[in-house]
């Protein structure tokens, strides 16, 4: 009896579970308009690959017997939707992820005669067409897709598309009609293909013959020798009118690969026009005349281009000569070409060219004369708060200065990085006592000596925010020291948020430059708010510091050029913390 009780109970448990399909309706008519089979299926395993396939009715589950299916999208319980198949007999059968396990079936017919559709027809206003005129072809009997498209083949080519001569997409038209420009001389066919495949539904042919008024590409220059700080004008004419037509400068005899060519102008679709080309390198050049992208001459000059005496050599000037570890190298530049792309960067002595070699550089911006630092965090580089900032070691080292993203060198000077003693000024040694001169903002706590350091309390309101402040001004602004340092925590407790941080005098005035870990904790990059400069911190200052003292150090000018590439300290006034047990607070040299 208990026996037969159980087996009751998981016979009704499987049948509560049990996986079901079923159709909207067992019968469907084309004569009543009907176009759509609507199934709906329940207790499916809820895979990714499950899956609802239509099959001739009575047929074995072989995949290849399948006339119609879809993913069921892993939802257990749902809906898909079938256009409506040939007349006959199927059955609708459910499986379980990609396996051929039926499920469950359910069988339906259809009757009636599907509609006639329509071939595709493709027509075109003429058989064939001088290489100046637009072809224009009419379609008709699409499928309606946005990507049905209609492509020029040469007359026979295989059906790859990389034998593609040009193509336009219907946008969903049904009937209508695309238009196609500047075909090269040919037999072609023009063919119709669905919804981006490349099953061919029509074709016609044309031929494109050459149009015996049109000319030639023409080139000319107003001169044929040029000084390197003129414009060279190059005017064309009778070109294609492709938007990609493009005229280029090669060194003379060049071949015609691209990575040869010194400056190019697209034509912009026009058919004659003119292009300038600005402070061209010493040399003799090819210009010539290209169609659409491509790299094959349909015309060509030569010009001369030589050094103009009034131009200056590139001045290259650093603020010194010998540098010690890790400091910033200053260099004032001047006459560079003005591009955007001309850049200025560090080598080691004697190294070759290859940007592989290069420590690094910076973009002069487009700026003839300027000044820019190079030695320390690159400005191509995101700050990431778990790195040092990096800096140069003593050696032998050149600043190289290029044109146009080139690595042809314009102009080099030498320069030395030594080993020098590190000369600091201390302005808070915790030594039995704190500084008489810390400041209390804010907060609940004066600063206070506790063992050796001394102790900034934070102020929490609802946990989240800090309100204390303390400022420690320095009796006269420091001029020569630029590099902050500083221990923090390892007296037994820590502060889970505050900042640390100096008031500097720039040279675009006052700023405020801290440091937080809390930037760390939640990702957050270098960023400015006004005068206020905040950045995340290489070491942890707040989290793990209640026994393990950690020893901060920051450039300063290295860092203020992060966020301001063109500015740089030159005084620092104040430190400031928002809390945290701090020691040996000093400025160093280096």
């Amino acid at each position: 009896m208990k026996a037969k009780v159980i087996f009751l109970v998981s016979l009704l448990f499987s049948l509560l579970n049990a996986t079901t399909v079923h159709t909207d309706k067992q019968e469907y008519d084309y004569n009543s308009g009907e176009s759509t089979i609507h199934v709906t299926f329940e207790g499916m395993e809820g895979s990714e690959k499950d899956w609802i396939g239509i099959y001739p009715a009575g047929a074995s589950y072989e995949f290849n017997n399948v006339v119609a299916w879809k993913w069921t999208g892993g939802v257990i319980d749902g809906e898909l939707n079938f256009k409506l198949l040939p007349a006959g007999a199927y059955d609708v059968r459910a499986f379980f992820n990609n396996s051929l396990t039926k499920k469950a079936e359910e069988r339906f017919s259809i009757i009636g005669q599907a509609p006639v559709i329509p071939d595709v027809n493709l027509t075109t206003d003429r058989r064939s067409y001088l290489n100046t005129q637009t072809i224009k072809v009419t379609f008709q009997h699409m499928q309606g897709n946005e990507t049905d498209w209609i492509g020029v083949y040469p007359a026979g080519a295989s059906y790859e598309f990389e034998n593609v001569v040009a193509y336009k997409q219907t946008d969903g038209e049904i009937n209508g009609s695309v238009d196609f420009k500047n075909l090269p001389i040919g037999d072609y066919d023009i063919r119709a293909f669905f919804n981006n495949k490349l099953s061919q539904k029509a074709s016609t042919p044309i031929t494109v013959i050459t149009d015996p008024n049109h000319h030639n590409v023409e080139l000319s220059t107003d001169k044929t020798a040029y000084l390197n700080s003129e414009t060279v004008q190059v005017n064309f004419r009778y070109m294609q009118g492709n938007p990609t037509d493009w005229i280029g400068v090669y060194p003379a005899g060049a071949s015609y690969e691209f990575e040869n060519v010194v400056a190019y102008k697209q034509t912009d679709g026009e058919i004659n026009g003119s292009v300038d080309f600005k402070k061209l390198p010493v040399g003799d050049y090819d210009i010539r005349a290209f169609f659409n992208n491509k790299l094959s001459k349909k015309a060509s000059i030569t010009i001369r281009v030589t050094a103009d005496p009034s131009l200056h050599d590139v001045v290259l000037v650093l603020d010194k000569s010998i540098y010690a570890q890790n400091e910033l190298v200053y260099i004032n530049y001047d006459y560079m070409q003005g591009n955007e792309t001309d850049w200025i960067g560090i080598y080691p002595a004697g190294a070759s060219y290859e940007f592989e070699n290069v420590i690094d550089w910076k973009y002069t911006k487009g700026k003839i004369k300027g000044e820019l630092s190079l030695g320390g965090f690159s400005g191509q580089k995101e700050l990431s708060g778990s790195m040092t900032m990096p800096g140069l070691s003593p050696g032998n080292y050149e600043i190289r200065a290029f044109f146009n993203n080139s690595l042809s060198k314009v102009k080099v000077v030498p320069f030395k990085v030594v080993q020098q003693e590190v000369n600091s000024t201390v302005y808070e040694r915790a030594e039995g006592s704190i500084s008489p001169n810390w400041i209390h903002v804010s907060g609940r706590y004066p600063p206070v000596y506790y063992n050796g350091v001394v102790r900034l309390r934070a102020r929490w309101i609802s946990s989240t925010t800090n309100t204390s402040e303390y400022t420690l001004p320095f009796d006269t602004p420091n001029q020569h020291d630029k590099v902050l340092e500083l221990d923090v925590g390892g007296m037994g407790r820590w502060t889970p948020h505050f900042n640390i941080g100096v008031l500097v005098e720039t040279l675009n005035g006052k700023r405020r430059m801290l440091w937080d870990s809390y930037l760390n904790h939640y990702r957050v990059k270098a960023n400015r708010q006004g005068s206020v400069l905040s950045f995340p911190t290489y070491v942890e200052l707040q989290r793990n510091t209640a026994y393990d003292r950690k020893h901060f150090r920051v450039n300063l000018d290295k860092y203020l050029r992060i966020l301001e590439p063109d500015n740089k300290v030159l005084s620092v006034t104040a430190f400031f913390a928002t809390g945290g047990d701090l020691d040996n607070i000093k400025l160093s040299s280096h």
